[in-house]
């Protein structure tokens, strides 16, 4: 079985130091999730990769703080108000600090804090000073919110928050209700806020084309985000795009190895993540999870599905993924250790987590 030449050429290069520019990843993102080619595009960035962030990986928590039917009104979305069944809810404190209290002792180093797209500006800046007082203090605060303006993410900085999760989408304003320009503006904002920039192609479908893939992907390659990589889209029962299912993992796999080779030299991005956590991921050029419970505490089933709050968990139905089974997999994957959000190694993978580390 021959290897495509083009391809053979690209990977050679990759891993010679060059990165792909957008056509070659539209290219590459064009190439069967079950050939020959697409594994050793794979392959090639995960060995790129470990040699990148020196065999480390990487976990950020993940807490909604806020669920209510959201007026974003994205068609992929669980909290959509044109088809979900959620009622409003705040998480308390006292909750929100515990977890984070789980999240470190698992080995996480930062937790997104995720609210709906409009969400009360003034408690979530107030909550993230309390946090910050409170929880760990090299786990770093994360906002996971809608848009917002300059001032805004200054007060944010100034309570503790250090960085950011913000993604103009894919389809965005086709199948949100959501300004792309606006998405845009505030990426920007948060970067010249002096905030760290999270950054995903997601949320991923059957239906992107490898075009629409490659020019998602390129904001987070002309921006300075300091994470990349990619996100499946969960279809939602009930929601307009529920009809197109959802992308295997080794597909997914494939989008975060085009982000890893698209983002080669750029010192500012630190990690490659994919969500949700899978082996795949990490044989894919991926290092970064999002676990979305901390350290489990008595009973697995107690501590595995909260009642209150939300993760990726809810809207798959299943049982949350800890910070235990995240570290289980990257040991199984072969990776050395656990880093910070600056690449700085942590703790040996082989060895349990430990207090304040």
């Amino acid at each position: 079985m021959s290897v495509n030449g083009k391809t053979a050429g690209l990977l050679k290069d990759a891993l010679e130091g060059r990165p792909i520019e957008k056509a070659e990843a539209a290219f590459l993102l064009a190439l069967p999730e079950d050939s020959l080619e697409a594994a050793l595009l794979r392959a090639a960035a995960t060995t790129i990769n470990r040699r990148r962030f020196g065999n480390g990986g990487l976990l950020l928590g993940q807490i909604g703080v806020d669920m209510a039917p959201c007026e974003g009104d994205c068609a992929f979305c669980f909290f959509a108000k044109s088809h979900t069944t959620v009622q409003p809810a705040l998480l308390s404190v006292e909750e929100i600090a515990a977890r984070c209290e789980r999240f470190a002792r698992g080995g996480a180093r930062g937790v997104f804090l995720m609210t709906m797209h409009r969400f009360g500006f003034e408690w979530f800046r107030d909550l993230c000073a309390e946090l910050r007082a409170r929880i760990p203090p090299q786990l770093e605060i994360l906002a996971n919110v809608g848009d917002v303006a300059a001032s805004q993410l200054r007060e944010f900085k100034a309570a503790g928050v250090a960085g950011a999760y913000h993604v103009c989408r894919l389809r965005e304003g086709l199948d949100s209700c959501m300004n792309p320009a606006a998405r845009r503006a505030t990426i920007e904002r948060i970067i010249d806020a002096g905030l760290a920039w999270y950054n995903l192609c997601e949320p991923v479908g059957p239906e992107h084309t490898p075009a629409e893939l490659a020019e998602q992907l390129w904001l987070g390659v002309d921006l300075p985000c300091v994470q990349h990589g990619a996100m499946q889209r969960f279809p939602v029962p009930g929601s307009p795009l529920y009809r197109h299912g959802q992308v295997s993992l080794p597909r997914l796999g494939q989008i975060v190895a085009v982000a890893a080779l698209a983002t080669m030299g750029k010192e500012h991005v630190k990690s490659i993540a994919v969500n949700v956590s899978n082996l795949v991921g990490l044989f894919s050029g991926a290092n970064a999870f999002f676990p979305e419970g901390g350290e489990p505490e008595g009973r697995p089933e107690e501590s595995a599905s909260p009642k209150e709050g939300f993760t990726t968990a809810l809207w798959r139905q299943s049982s949350e993924i800890t910070t235990a089974d995240c570290r289980e997999m990257l040991a199984a994957a072969g990776f050395s250790h656990l880093m910070d959000t600056a690449g700085r190694p942590t703790q040996p993978l082989s060895a349990p987590p430990r207090e304040g580390a």
